[in-house]
């Protein structure tokens, strides 16, 4: 309500200003201190509005967080048995490997070519070029002994 208050009168004290004229004769320094005091009240007044309006803007609180809980492992249990074999599980290994490229022979048959000339039929040789091709492989599961 306030705010509508201040931002009315504002609105009908610039009309005001660019509305009324008033010319008067006289001295050039005798309305100095007037314009002095309207110039000093008008930077009062920005101030509190401004004032005002920073003091009401609400800002949230910092937010906190925490790090996640790390997970607990318990220690190893002894062995007892220092001899005891340990057993290694088998897993899939990813090999990448090299096939060479291959040549081969092609039937071409006769055709016409763009410009509208008779090709007899004929053989071309073709090249596939190499490449890496990825395998993958089981490797057994062990025992290993200490």
């Amino acid at each position: 309500m306030v705010k509508k208050l201040i931002s009315m009168v504002s609105v009908l004290t610039l009309i005001s200003f660019f509305a009324v004229t008033s010319v008067e004769a006289g001295s050039k320094t005798r309305e100095r201190w007037k314009g002095a005091g309207i110039a000093l009240g008008a930077i009062a007044l920005g101030g509190l509005i401004v004032h005002h309006a920073h003091a009401r803007t609400y800002y949230p609180p910092p937010a906190v967080y925490y790090p996640p809980p790390t997970a607990y492992y318990p220690p190893p249990e002894p062995r007892w048995y220092p001899s005891q074999p340990e057993y290694i599980p088998g897993y899939w290994e990813t090999m990448r490997e090299w096939v060479p490229g291959t040549w081969e022979r092609v039937w071409v048959p006769g055709h016409y070519d763009r410009w509208g000339n008779w090709v007899a039929g004929h053989y071309v040789e073709r090249q596939t070029p190499g490449r890496y091709v990825e395998r993958r492989a089981w490797v057994e599961g062990y025992y290993r002994h200490n």
